[in-house]
């Protein structure tokens, strides 16, 4: 049965070490299992939760700036100001933007060509980029990718966008973004900004 790859990462001390306290955990496809969401949803409830985890500590190699990952929303899809100054307020309390459960509230698939795709989080990234963060390690996130193939397909990368799915073709999901906001009819979006730097500067 094939899996899909959930990594946990958190940065560890001392930051200007380039640290990061990373764990993978497989997650079966299945009928029940069969989407993005659903993954993430099993890892955090059978795995997080139940700290079914082993975490070891590494160097990063590979920075991700935080200005090259690719949005799924428009300026006008960000729908909160308030929450995002909110946040950085947290962040410079020293204090990482968390869920209720104490997962990140980040998270990201990476395409074939090694793009990172934010799918949930976009109020979060923005306070930590506002807060002077530049690198993807910086900040605590989760990652899915295939197993076997060490990236996600552009057909699943369509759930993110709900039942506009069927009007959008595989590959062309990079010219659209979804604003939840909108009524039914105008909440999928031609793509303005381009990546996490255009929409924050676009703010």
């Amino acid at each position: 049965m094939n899996s899909r790859i959930v990594k946990l990462i958190i940065p560890a001390k001392p930051v200007n070490k380039n640290l990061i306290n990373i764990s993978e955990s497989p997650v079966p496809v299945s009928k029940g299992i069969n989407t993005i969401y659903k993954t993430v949803d099993f890892f955090e409830q059978n795995i997080f939760l139940k700290k079914k985890i082993k975490t070891i500590t590494k160097t990063v190699k590979d920075k991700i700036q935080l200005r090259n990952i690719i949005n799924l929303h428009n300026n006008n899809g960000i729908k909160d100001i308030l929450q995002i100054k909110k946040m950085v307020h947290h962040i410079a309390l020293e204090k990482n933007i968390l869920s209720p459960t104490g997962m990140p509230n980040i998270k990201l698939v990476k395409t074939k060509s090694r793009e990172r795709v934010l799918f949930d989080g976009h109020h979060s990234m923005l306070a930590y980029m506002i807060s002077g963060k530049k690198y993807l390690h910086e900040i605590p996130h989760l990652i899915v990718e295939d197993e076997k193939d060490k990236f996600v397909s552009d057909k699943d990368i369509l759930v993110f966008f709900g039942e506009h799915a069927k009007e959008i073709k595989n590959s062309e999901w990079r010219d659209y973004v979804i604003n939840w906001q909108a009524l039914y009819n105008k909440q999928l979006c031609k793509r303005e900004q381009e990546n996490m730097g255009e929409l924050l500067d676009s703010l």
